[in-house]
């Protein structure tokens, strides 16, 4: 039969949290491996599982780092805020990316079975890309690999970069290819929590990656390639995303970060560089993406209030109501969804590859911030865009109004995105964030204009994986980021 880590694999992550993120216990019977799995118990698993790993502590990490959201009254600030990242902070999401979600969908790509390979194979790319976009040098090669059968390699070598990113678009035509196959009695159902077995979805998400993986590598004629050939990206309707019901237990993993602790609930604020800027520029979002304060659009400057103090008004434990906070309808809420893939997303990535290409992208642009108004219930965007002055800016300054307008659709709901993007969009001569937008935390362990560009490898790797990279810091910077 055939066996597959499951529903229980989380807890053997934290129990063995001394275990490299590949490995496999010694044990001679697993009570965590299920022996009736099938493709389709393990589907929803990796969907739910990634949900949780990016909804719940990469938006949470990306919420401050993009300078989204910042703590409030009365409760310990995050050593996050002060850009003090430890090996600890990464051990949980990357053992639920590698040992639950990559693992099950390794599984499901092993099954054989055509169209549960072809999903497996894009959410694998997805994942690997966001991993290596975060980390750098990761297991890739010889990951999961740590079974017998797969090869007894406890301690993978970690891939460079640029080779995993190399590797991902072979990948994902090879997912696209297994589900352009005919398939008798194979197809998806509401097993599929994503897009409920819709395989013109899946190609739509396939394809929108390729995008993302080709502009983010600045393979930009590529790109437009990819593009000029007539296949398909997302589009209104196809985001690719998990919802929730917003009861019981089945609610925004990062909601229940907060709500599930008696007594504290969410205290986080808006951060000032988002809400002053949002305020300043008229923006229609800004009510849809905070709720205003009793001090109308009042914000924390990023780390600040709990070490700052004298530069707020006096408050009792926990008091935000002074301040701007994420909004529960669209941002922060039960049943706000997390999103992998957007439809502003894929817009902003067309919109990008045309203007670097020197093209007119002025409709695509529009099309990008209409999106992201519809998300938000914001009504039209046309006179904001016409605001903008975006079709009479040169190349450079486009790219700049993109990369903030990009910034400000991924508030709330696509937060470790919008920190990545920031860093891409932040370049020499065009510094529009940590030269323009941010603020320096008052305790930030780096120098004042100094913003962190990586994530720390996880103590579950450096205590036990003799081929991790030495010294990584906060601010490495990954082979994309100018």
């Amino acid at each position: 039969m055939k066996k597959i880590r499951y529903s229980l694999l989380m807890l053997v992550a934290i129990l063995v949290v001394s275990f490299s993120a590949c490995n496999k216990l010694d044990i001679n019977t697993d009570p965590n491996n299920l022996s009736t799995a099938t493709p389709k118990l393990v589907l929803p698993s990796a969907q739910a599982t990634l949900g949780t790993v990016l909804g719940n502590q990469w938006n949470y990490y990306g919420s401050m780092w993009a300078q989204y959201w910042t703590g409030g009254y009365g409760v310990s600030t995050s050593n996050m805020e002060f850009y003090n990242m430890q090996p600890a902070d990464a051990n949980g999401s990357y053992a639920q990316a590698y040992f639950r979600t990559l693992e099950d969908l390794d599984y499901l790509i092993r099954s054989g079975e055509t169209r549960y390979v072809g999903v497996a194979k894009i959410m694998s790319a997805y994942i690997f890309q966001m991993l290596t976009d975060l980390y750098g040098d990761i297991p890739f090669s010889e990951a999961l690999k740590g079974e017998a059968d797969k090869g007894g390699i406890v301690t993978p070598k970690f891939d460079k970069e640029e080779d995993i990113y190399a590797a991902l678009i072979p990948m994902i035509d090879e997912g696209i290819e297994e589900l352009s196959k005919p398939a008798a009695n194979q197809e998806l159902g509401n097993e599929d929590l994503y897009y409920g077995g819709d395989l013109t979805k899946w190609i739509q998400f396939a394809n929108t990656l390729k995008l993302k993986v080709l502009v983010r590598s600045g393979q930009y004629a590529e790109a437009k390639s990819l593009m000029n050939s007539g296949v398909n990206f997302i589009g209104t309707g196809g985001d690719a995303k998990l919802s929730y019901f917003g009861s019981s237990k089945n609610v925004n993993p990062l909601f229940a970060r907060f709500e599930a602790r008696q007594g504290v609930g969410m205290y986080y604020v808006g951060a000032w560089s988002s809400v002053n800027y949002l305020s300043k520029t008229g923006d229609p979002r800004k009510d849809m993406i905070y709720t205003q304060g009793q001090a109308g659009d009042s914000a924390v400057v990023s780390g600040d209030l709990n070490v700052n103090t004298k530069a707020y008004p006096p408050g009792g434990l926990n008091d935000n109501v002074r301040f701007s906070r994420p909004n529960k309808s669209y941002t922060f809420g039960p049943n706000v969804p997390v999103f992998f893939l957007s439809s502003w997303e894929s817009k902003f990535l067309q919109a990008e590859v045309i203007i670097r290409e020197g093209g007119d992208a002025s409709s695509l642009f529009e099309e990008g911030v209409q999106a992201s108004f519809d998300y938000y219930d914001a009504g039209s965007a046309s006179t904001y865009v016409a605001g903008l002055n975006f079709a009479s800016a040169d190349q450079e300054d486009q790219l700049d109004i993109l990369g903030i307008q990009k910034w400000i659709s991924m508030n709330g709901v696509q937060m470790i995105e919008g920190w990545l993007e920031t860093l891409r969009f932040d370049r020499p001569g065009h510094n529009i964030f940590t030269k323009g937008i941010y603020t320096t935390p008052t305790l930030t362990i780096l120098p004042v204009g100094v913003f962190p560009s990586s994530f720390v490898y996880p103590s579950t790797e450096t205590n036990y994986n003799p081929n991790v990279p030495k010294g990584r810091k906060v601010t490495d910077k990954r082979f994309w980021d100018n």
